[in-house]
Parts: C-alpha cells; sequence; structure tokens
C-alpha cells in the first residue's frame, strides 16, 4: 500500500471520529478508528512505517484540534507502533489472536498513557473513571481491528496459489 492510500484512510478515519462516532457511542464509549489503524498499519505493513509516522501525524493533528495539551495522543501512537513493530517479530501475521493480543494491550497501553500525562500536567481525570471505559473501549476497538485485518490481510500476505505471487 502506498502513503497516499494510507494517508488517505488515516484522514477519513479522522473525520469519522470526530463528526460521526459519538453518535454511535455505547454508555459513553466510542471507538478510537486511528489507533485501530496505528495497529493495523504497524502490525501488517513492518517494512514501511505507515502506523509510525501516519499515526504520529494525525495524533498531533487531533490534539491540536480537540485536546487540551498538544502532543499525547502522537506520543501515545508512537509508543505504540515502536511497541507493535518489537512485538511483529515474535508473532505471525496470519493468526487472529495475536491481532486481538495486540489490539486488547495497545488499547489499554494507550489508555494508561494518555491519562499518565494527563494526571502529570494537572488534569482531573480519575483513574477508575478512564478504567471504568476501559473493557468496553477494548472491545470496540479489537472488533473494528478485526474487521480491518481480514479487509487488509490479503494485500499483505501473498501466498503460493496467487496468481501474482513472487
Amino acid at each position: 500500500m502506498k502513503y497516499r492510500y494510507a494517508a488517505c484512510l488515516f484522514f477519513v478515519a479522522f473525520i469519522i471520529q470526530t463528526t460521526l462516532m459519538n453518535i454511535v457511542s455505547v454508555f459513553g464509549t466510542t471507538p478510537n478508528l486511528l489507533l485501530c489503524l496505528v495497529v493495523i498499519f504497524s502490525f501488517l505493513y513492518d517494512e514501511n512505517n505507515y502506523g509510525l509516522v501516519l499515526g504520529v501525524s494525525f495524533g498531533l493533528l487531533y490534539d491540536i484540534c480537540f485536546s487540551q495539551y498538544v502532543g499525547i495522543a502522537a506520543l501515545a501512537f508512537f509508543v505504540i507502533s515502536l511497541a507493535i513493530m518489537l512485538v511483529n517479530v515474535i508473532m505471525n501475521k496470519e493468526v487472529v489472536f495475536s491481532v486481538i493480543v495486540v489490539t486488547a494491550s495497545s488499547t489499554v497501553v494507550y489508555t494508561l498513557i494518555y491519562w499518565g500525562i494527563m494526571f502529570m500536567l494537572g488534569s482531573n481525570y480519575s483513574f477508575f473513571h478512564m478504567m471504568r471505559f476501559l473493557p468496553l473501549s477494548v472491545l470496540y476497538n479489537t472488533v473494528i481491528v478485526i474487521v480491518l485485518y481480514y479487509l487488509m490481510i490479503n494485500k499483505v500476505i501473498r501466498h503460493h496459489k496467487d496468481r501474482y505471487y513472487k
């Protein structure tokens, strides 16, 4: 996949995340589409840094537009993308369970990083308030990443029976 297609996907996810996702919230929780794309692109496209570069870029854009402090989401996406690239050596891309584990752990790490930095900067977000919505957020993000995984895995993994396998 080329950078321009990946950037278009991130841009569409950014627009949907900021406009339409509040309509589909369940118990006050919405999926984080940018995090889902960072996980997918960092996990599937390990030779290209799509998840790292675009995650940091759109994390900064998200923080500039909607956050009290600039750089928190970008830093969280950067850490998650690097961690996925390191774990990518151990995990198999063709197994769906590995994607589920990576998505669940990435959602937890993102939430902890975001809360930790906000807490250090003097915000009054409660730890229990953030953790109360975490299970539903993990479930939302996992479902979205599984759907994206099945849509994109055929473009990444080539099998010897594929027509253009070389």
